[in-house]
């Protein structure tokens, strides 16, 4: 096997659309700034090579597959600079079957590498537990979805890909020992940390120092006490094992917090402090400080919901990667917890209706947020966008067009035109005729709604159409018609439906 299928074989996913990014040079944090847009074509073998070779724009694969399934995934660490001898050190250190590449933006991308597809879901849960485990929970997760709607036109989310430019990449992987890997060493990492889905459900992380007491509590607690809690956390760390001794010994909980103090920080916190800490939690029941270091660096968010003494109702959805699917009518669609949904503009920009569409599709309700917050919200998920241009099939006018065939062609004919309010399409001299209330009805059960009836109406006129008045059992019936000869000789003429018309 060459390279380049050596390649396409590690990276394959999506095969039915890829990512390109058009970079507009570094922001103020050091990542390059740009727009993602994704290509709703076939990834071709010359793209693999183009890759490869260092052209532009650089290849972006989706790992999921539209069966939901993946067979590689990624943590996204976008965190500069980085001791990258350090983490692959940590790595190794954990017995992780991960493989670590430098970014197109200097930061790392983590690889899981599977021999055989595996449920993303599972490849997410795991890629999740394991990115708090090497200090860099809430990164970017790929797949960032566990599902695709690919019946509403959705690709996914990509990932670029390292080795642009092959062996004089900037984007190399990392050997064990820390040194940067040509592609052949690449293919050599690979092969050796390559897993099974059997292997993967059983992996169990084996830290240095095993803490069962909080088997019940928040993982990241039980991470830092394993790993040693950093002198600049200790405060917080305090606070967050406060929370948590409140919770499972309401009647002596202050007496655990000392303990933990003297026990498990390197250097206990002086006993002034470790009573403020106390007072303060005397007062109020406060929640969890998941997004405070240095529980932040190893919160694991899904498991430590599972947890008797976990986040539970105070657990906040993480909403990312917005993506928009350029057409008429524009498509949204949203990652809610790895979760895909599918929003309209006004559901997303309207935080009722989006609360209520959560609950509708995908069985949650987001807390509400202050206006002022969820407009925030709004702004940092459009900066991130990624695009898909629709073709033209996706288009509302394409679509109509599209279904209207399939409603002449899949309805059943009409052997007589009394036959016409049955709903079936009756055809003469090569003209289609049939009812308003029939292809409503079509249209509905293939959840388009974009027109109303004179959307449809002046749609059949411009397609060359018209309506008709004829008697049908006895009575003067309105229908429409429009040229149309059945399947193979199909004629009417399609005009460019790309400019635009006005209703």
């Amino acid at each position: 096997m060459d390279k380049v299928e050596k390649f396409k074989s590690i990276f394959s996913g999506l095969d039915r659309a890829y990512g390109q990014y058009k970079s507009e040079g570094p922001k103020a944090n050091g990542k390059i700034g740009g727009k993602a847009f994704i290509i709703k074509e076939p990834v071709t073998d010359k793209l693999w090579t183009d890759h490869l070779e260092g052209k532009d724009p650089s290849l972006g694969i989706i790992p999921i597959r539209d069966d939901s399934t993946c067979s590689w995934g990624c943590i996204d660490v976008d965190t500069y600079p980085l001791d990258y001898k350090k983490i692959i050190a940590h790595i190794r250190e954990l017995k992780l079957p991960l493989v670590m590449c430098r970014s197109k933006s200097g930061g790392a991308h983590i690889f899981i590498f599977l021999k055989e597809p595996v449920q993303a879901s599972l490849v997410r849960d795991k890629l999740t537990e394991w990115s708090a485990e090497i200090g860099y929970a809430n990164c970017e997760i790929f797949p960032k979805q566990i599902e695709i709607k690919a019946d509403r036109g959705d690709t996914g989310n990509f990932l670029n890909l390292p080795y642009h430019g092959g062996d004089d990449s900037m984007r190399h992987g990392f050997s064990d020992d820390g040194s940067g890997a040509n592609l052949a060493d690449f293919f050599h990492l690979y092969d050796t940390y390559c897993t099974s889905e059997k292997d993967l459900r059983e992996f169990k992380v084996k830290r240095k120092k095993e803490v069962k007491e909080l088997e019940d509590g928040p993982p990241c607690l039980a991470t830092l006490m394993s790993q040693g809690i950093p002198e600049g956390g200790r405060d917080n760390t305090l606070y967050q094992y406060a929370v948590y001794a409140k919770k499972k010994w309401p009647n002596e909980w202050q007496a655990k917090v000392d303990e933990f103090n003297h026990k498990y920080m390197e250097r206990p916190l002086g006993s002034a402090q470790v009573q403020k800490t106390v007072t303060q939690h005397e007062k109020k029941d406060y929640q969890y400080k998941c997004k405070d270091q240095p529980m932040c660096a190893v919160c694991s968010p899904i498991v430590c919901r599972s947890r008797q003494y976990g986040i539970g109702d105070s657990f906040q959805h993480n909403f990312s990667d917005l993506t928009k699917l350029q057409s008429d009518q524009s498509v949204w669609f949203l990652n809610i917890d790895g979760q895909r949904i599918v929003l309209e503009t006004e559901e997303l920009f309207d935080q009722n209706k989006f609360r209520k569409a959560c609950m509708d599709k995908i069985n949650i309700i987001p807390n509400p947020m202050r206006q002022n917050a969820w407009t925030t919200r709004l702004q940092q998920l459009l900066r991130d966008i990624e695009v898909i241009e629709a073709p033209k099939e996706i288009r509302r006018e394409g679509r109509f067009k599209s279904l209207l065939e399939q409603f002449l062609d899949d309805q059943g004919a009409a052997e007589h035109i009394d036959e016409i309010n049955m709903g079936k399409a009756w055809f003469n001299e090569g003209k289609a005729y049939f009812k308003t209330e029939a292809i409503q009805t079509f249209l509905e059960k293939k959840r388009f709604k974009d027109f109303t009836s004179t959307q449809i109406h002046a749609t059949i006129r411009q397609l060359g159409g018209g309506h008709h008045r004829q008697k049908v059992q006895g009575t003067a019936t309105f229908m429409w018609y429009i040229p149309y000869t059945q399947k193979e000789e199909k004629s009417f003429a399609i005009p460019n439906l790309e400019e635009k018309t006005v209703f």
